[in-house]
């Protein structure tokens, strides 16, 4: 059961975060005996309001201008963006210093597939147009621990809960600019999602040096990742990977998408649960990320639960009231709850459906789900 505390409890919320693995669930209250009516406690930590003030947001030209509605950035580090382009520069000897380079290209697209807003990371000192020379000043930084200036910063940021983070491998690692924009933008408790242009080198050491920058993010995963020769031809592998994260704009606006009515499909093993969605914008951002495979957990004696890659949307959404059979989120902890016991109201605690089938099976849920919508 979700019980509102007469203290209110403040607890804060752990991230282990390695290199193989994008993210971990917070940390949860340890459960109450057995005998304890109330078998569900969460902490009665209410999501924080986010100021609703004006925000702007460098634009890769350097200009500032309005910042959307969007609620996810596309920052990015791009040598072509970073680089000395005065006189001639060899096309065959340094091809990615060229307007736009591959990490620009693949940031553009991301920003394409998911109406985002983009932010280039720029040092106030450029770099080399030269390959070697670059390379070169790129690992004295490397060997300093150095921290690039850089030329501005994204204002606003605590507006944006999901950031496309994109990257070149530099010396088997990242720019070192870049580790001046994670220290100087709090990535903390964002939902961050990795692309990367390299070489024969892959990704590296990146991964690990960036969850080790941004303890506090939620770091996917699902990373995408091209050789810097196809980077150029990579357009329709890294907007398929967005859609695949449930991020495309494009799917968000289709029709046929829309929660109302739909029905979504439980399934593990020979099992299936089935639960009819209601109209809830928070309904509708559980759909659009569908289909999805997660692994699910017990929690207390009531309910399984899921984190699905990205938080809903709770406005408008109703408190969720009902009782076993109930499918809800609570917003707190980003938690999909399919209930299979009776629990108390919670108002961080929102409905997005109820059940149509598969009632008894919920209890014994195990192992991997997947979740897709009913045809």
């Amino acid at each position: 059961m979700k019980k509102v505390a007469a203290a209110i409890l403040m607890f804060t919320f752990v991230w282990a975060l390695t290199a193989c693995e994008g993210s971990q669930n917070p940390e949860k209250q340890q459960e109450p005996p057995a005998s304890q009516a109330v078998s569900d406690q969460r902490a009665d930590q209410m999501p924080q309001d986010t100021a609703e003030a004006e925000g702007k947001v460098e634009t890769t030209e350097g200009s500032t201008e309005e910042k959307g509605e969007s609620s996810i950035l596309v920052a990015y580090f791009s040598w072509a963006e970073n680089a000395i382009l005065e006189g001639e520069v060899d096309a065959v000897a340094s091809p990615s210093v060229l307007v736009p380079g591959n990490v620009q290209q693949l940031a553009g697209w991301v920003q394409e597939e998911t109406g985002a807003d983009l932010f280039s990371i720029r040092v106030t000192e450029p770099y080399p147009n030269d390959w070697d020379a670059c390379l070169e000043r790129a690992n004295e930084e490397r060997g300093d621990n150095a921290r690039p200036a850089l030329q501005e910063r994204v204002e606003n940021l605590d507006q944006y809960d999901t950031v496309f983070l994109g990257y070149p491998n530099w010396w088997y690692g990242v720019p070192m600019a870049l580790l001046s924009f994670l220290e100087e933008n709090d990535l903390s408790g964002k939902q961050v999602y990795l692309f990367c242009s390299h070489g024969t080198g892959g990704l590296a050491r990146s991964v690990e040096i960036i969850t080790e920058a941004v303890p506090g993010a939620v770091i996917s995963n699902a990373i995408f990742d091209c050789y810097e020769e196809e980077a150029s031809s990579s357009e329709e592998a890294i907007k398929n990977w967005v859609a695949e994260l449930g991020y495309t704009q494009q799917r968000n606006s289709v029709g046929e998408n829309h929660a109302a009515g739909a029905q979504i499909s439980v399934r593990w093993g020979e099992n299936r649960v089935i639960y009819a969605l209601n109209d809830s914008p928070e309904a509708q951002s559980l759909l659009d990320q569908l289909p999805l495979t997660m692994e699910v957990e017990d929690y207390g004696a009531n309910e399984k639960i899921f984190y699905p890659p990205r938080p809903l949307d709770t406005q408008d959404t109703p408190t969720a009231e009902g009782g076993a059979g109930t499918l809800a989120y609570y917003a707190p902890w980003g938690d999909v709850v399919m209930f299979y016991g009776e629990y108390n109201t919670n108002p961080a605690l929102y409905e997005l459906g109820q059940i149509v089938s598969g009632e008894e099976l919920v209890s014994r849920m195990s192992g991997s789900l997947t979740i897709d919508r009913m045809e």
